[in-house]
C-alpha cells in the first residue's frame, strides 16, 4: 500500500525511488487520484485509517441501496402493466368494436335463416379494366345495327318567283328625334332649347326687326311683354302663332331663336314656310336651302318640295321641273305631288 509520507517527501526521493512510487500511484485510477491528494493537502496515516473505515461502512450500506433499485423496477412494471390494461378495455369500449361486433352478428343471422327455398344472388366481382383498351373492347361489345333502306327521293320544283325589288330610298330616314307642339313638328327640343336641363334664357335677342311687307302688315307682337324669353317657351308661341295663321308675329318668335341658333332646323324650315305664305320667295328658297344643307334631316322632304315651288314662283322652270322629278324618283312624301305639279306645268 502506499505510503502517505513517502508522497508528501516525493521531492526528496531518489530518482530509483521515485520510480518505484509513480509505478505504485498508478496501479490503478483510484491510487493515482489518492496519490494526486496526498500530495497536495498532506494527508497523514490517521486520516487514511478513518478514510478506510468510510469506505467499508459505505460497502455495507450497497445491499440496502440495492434493494431500493430492486423495490424501484417493480413499482416501474406494474405501472407499466396497468396503464396497458387501462388502453385495452378503452379500445374494447370503443363504439366501433360494437359496431364489428353487431356487424358479425347480423351476418351469423342472415346465412342461419336462408334456406334452401331463398334466392342467393351471386357476388359479382368488378373487372378491372386497363384504360388503354377499354375503346377496342367497347367497340367490339357494341351491336353494329344495319341501316334501314331509304327512300328514294324525288326532286321538287318549285315555281320561280321573280324577286321583285322596291326601290328603297334611305335619304329622308328620320335622323334626329321629333315632339309635336300645336299639332306641328318639331325637332331636336331639348337639344336646341335646353343647356344642361336648364331652360336657355334668350332675352339678349329680343331687339331682332320682323320682316314686313307693308305697314299695313305690322301686327300687334303676341308674345309675352316680359324681359325673359326662354327658348322652348319662344318655339312653342311660334307654333302656335303658324298654326292660327299669324305669319308676321310667327317670323318674330322664329327670328329670336334663329339669331341665337342659326343650326336650329325648326327656325329655318318655319321661317322658310312663313315668307312662303307672304309670298316672299327669294326669301323663302335660302331658308329652305340652309335647312336641306342641315345635317337633321327632318324637314329636308318638305324643304325640297317647297323649294322647287318657289323656283316656279321666281319662274326658274328648268331648275324647278328637274328638282320635282327628283322628288318623284326618291318616291317620298311627296312624290304624287310633285308628279302632278310637273304634269300641270308641262303643258
Amino acid at each position: 500500500m502506499l505510503n502517505p509520507q513517502d508522497i508528501s517527501n516525493y521531492n526528496n526521493l531518489s530518482k530509483t525511488e521515485k520510480q518505484a512510487l509513480e509505478k505504485d500511484m498508478q496501479h490503478d485510477d483510484l491510487s493515482y487520484l489518492s496519490s494526486l491528494a496526498f500530495e497536495q493537502f498532506k494527508v497523514s496515516d490517521s486520516e487514511i485509517t478513518k478514510l478506510n473505515s468510510l469506505l467499508d461502512k459505505k460497502k455495507g450500506s450497497s445491499n440496502s441501496s440495492f434493494n431500493t433499485i430492486f423495490i424501484s423496477l417493480l413499482c416501474g412494471l406494474l405501472i407499466g402493466i396497468s396503464i396497458f390494461f387501462v388502453i385495452f378495455q378503452k379500445s374494447k369500449n370503443h363504439p366501433s368494436v360494437y359496431q364489428s361486433i353487431e356487424e358479425e352478428q347480423a351476418a351469423k343471422k342472415l346465412n342461419n335463416n336462408v334456406t334452401e327455398t331463398d334466392t342467393v344472388f351471386p357476388v359479382i366481382e368488378h373487372k378491372v379494366v386497363e384504360h388503354y383498351n377499354t375503346i377496342a373492347e367497347k367497340i367490339e361489345e357494341e351491336p353494329i345495327s344495319e341501316m334501314p333502306e331509304m327512300l328514294p327521293s324525288k326532286p321538287v320544283s318549285l315555281p320561280v318567283i321573280e324577286d321583285k325589288e322596291e326601290d328603297i330610298v334611305f335619304a329622308f330616314t328620320p335622323n334626329a328625334p321629333v315632339v309635336f307642339i300645336s299639332n306641328l313638328k318639331v325637332t331636336n327640343y331639348r337639344m336646341y332649347y335646353f343647356r344642361q336641363s336648364e331652360a336657355i334664357d334668350l332675352s339678349i335677342n329680343t331687339g331682332v326687326a320682323a320682316q314686313y311687307g307693308s305697314k299695313a302688315e305690322i301686327e300687334k307682337p303676341m308674345m309675352n311683354s316680359s324681359n325673359t324669353y326662354l327658348a322652348h317657351k319662344v318655339i312653342a308661341q311660334a307654333m302656335r302663332l303658324f298654326n292660327s295663321k299669324h305669319i308676321v308675329n310667327c317670323i318674330e318668335e322664329l327670328a329670336i331663336l334663329y339669331k341665337y341658333n342659326k343650326d336650329d332646323a325648326n327656325a329655318q324650315f318655319y321661317l322658310g314656310m312663313c315668307y312662303y305664305q307672304l309670298n316672299k320667295y327669294g326669301i323663302a328658297e335660302t331658308y329652305f336651302q340652309k335647312n336641306l344643307d342641315n345635317v337633321n334631316n327632318i324637314f329636308h322632304q318638305e324643304s325640297e318640295f317647297y323649294q322647287a315651288l318657289c323656283f316656279l314662283n321666281l319662274k326658274q322652270t328648268d331648275e324647278a321641273i328637274k328638282q320635282l322629278q327628283t322628288i318623284v324618283n326618291n318616291k317620298g312624301f311627296y312624290s304624287e305631288r310633285a308628279k302632278e305639279t310637273i304634269h300641270k306645268h308641262s303643258k
